[in-house]
C-alpha cells in the first residue's frame, strides 16, 4: 500500500511528499488502524472532534493536497516547523518519530523523488 499511497501523493503534486507519506504511515500505523483505515482517513483529518469519512483512500490524500495549498502558503517555512505551527503535530514528538519512520523498500531501494511521467 506504501507504494501506492506514495504514487497518489506524487500524482496529487502535494509538496514535500515523503514527509507527507511519513504521516500517513505514522498516522495509520503502517496503513494498519481499522478505526482509520475503514474511514479511507490516511492523515487522522477530524471535522470537530470526530474523523472524518472519505469514500476512497485517494480522497483523503485529494483532501490533503486542499488542505496542503490552503494552509502551507509560504514555500520558504521549513515544512516540519509548519506541520508544529498549524498544530497538526500535536505531540512533542511526532516530528522526531517522523523522522525516523525509513522509506526504503524491502529490497533497500529508496522511493523515488521525482514524480512520474503524466
Amino acid at each position: 500500500m506504501k507504494d501506492s499511497v506514495y504514487a497518489y501523493i506524487l500524482k496529487a503534486d502535494i509538496k514535500h511528499p515523503e514527509i507527507v507519506l511519513r504521516q500517513a504511515i505514522l498516522e495509520t500505523g503502517w496503513f494498519q488502524s481499522k478505526h482509520l483505515m475503514k474511514r479511507n482517513n490516511l492523515f487522522a483529518f477530524r471535522s470537530t472532534k470526530k474523523y472524518m469519512w472519505f469514500d476512497t483512500w485517494q480522497e483523503s490524500i485529494e483532501y490533503y493536497k486542499r488542505w496542503q495549498d490552503a494552509n502551507y502558503t509560504n514555500p520558504e517555512e521549513n515544512y516540519y516547523s509548519f506541520l508544529v505551527r498549524i498544530k497538526y503535530a500535536r505531540t512533542t514528538d511526532y516530528i522526531k518519530t517522523l523522522k525516523q519512520i525509513s522509506l526504503k523498500r524491502s529490497e533497500g531501494a529508496p522511493l523515488p523523488v521525482k514524480k512520474p511521467a503524466k
